[in-house]
């Protein structure tokens, strides 16, 4: 998953992005869009039509602040079109209206009543995955930070990519994603290295054709979305 923040100050829905979104299996909405002006209306045509195509939607929650100043507007598309949401643990206390005394696993479970499937990072603490008011709890994987810039979208990626693959297993493939985002953690910057990432798919192979491990889920919670 690559990204670039500078392409544009606006995003207007047209039919260029509308046949774009029919072709997509994933539609994936940067919370910071919410800053931009008349951006909202965009967001929420382009989640319409992906519903409409039977693609799944996943917003990122991407700040505190910008949570904090489009909280109604974050919650009309999370409640009513989201099938993922990504946050940190900060963001998922933002979101849930919670102290920062509330740990991450009951926002993870809270988020998990109103989205299909909820991911919240926490840094070096590890990770949770949400379903269906209850979460499971992804050990971090070890290594020796460099630069954390990138963490959290590495991280979504290995979740996405599990999903498109038809992963059940919340358990693995949370593990999986936790390595995914060590990878750019012990690098500088925030891209993959080619190999690193063939390595990667390598890994997610193998290990699914071998794992016995299940998840503390059920497997038709995360095949259902």
């Amino acid at each position: 998953m690559l990204a670039y923040q500078g392409t544009s100050s606006t995003v207007n829905y047209d039919p260029c992005l509308a046949s774009i979104i029919s072709k997509t299996k994933i539609l994936v909405v940067e919370g910071y869009l919410f800053e931009l002006p008349g951006t909202i209306k965009t967001i929420s045509k382009a989640c319409e039509e992906a519903r409409r195509s039977g693609a799944l939607v996943a917003i990122t929650a991407s700040d505190v602040s910008c949570i904090e100043r489009h909280y109604d507007d974050f919650w009309e598309i999370a409640g009513n079109c989201a099938d993922v949401v990504f946050a940190n643990s900060d963001e998922a206390r933002a979101l849930c209206n919670i102290t920062a005394e509330d740990s991450s696993f009951s926002a993870t479970r809270y988020l998990s009543h109103f989205v299909p499937l909820v991911s919240v990072t926490d840094g070096p603490k590890g990770s949770y995955i949400g379903v269906k008011g209850e979460a499971v709890y992804i050990p971090p994987s070890p290594c020796e930070p460099v630069d954390t810039c990138g963490a959290g979208d590495a991280y979504a990626s290995g979740i996405l990519y599990g999903i498109l693959r038809g992963v059940s297993d919340l358990r693995g493939m949370g593990t999986l994603a936790a390595r995914v985002a060590a990878t750019v953690v012990r690098q500088q910057g925030t891209r993959l290295k080619v190999q690193d990432a063939v390595e990667l798919v390598e890994s997610f192979a193998l290990h699914f054709e071998h794992s016995s491990i299940s998840s503390d889920i059920s497997s038709d919670h995360i095949s259902s979305l």
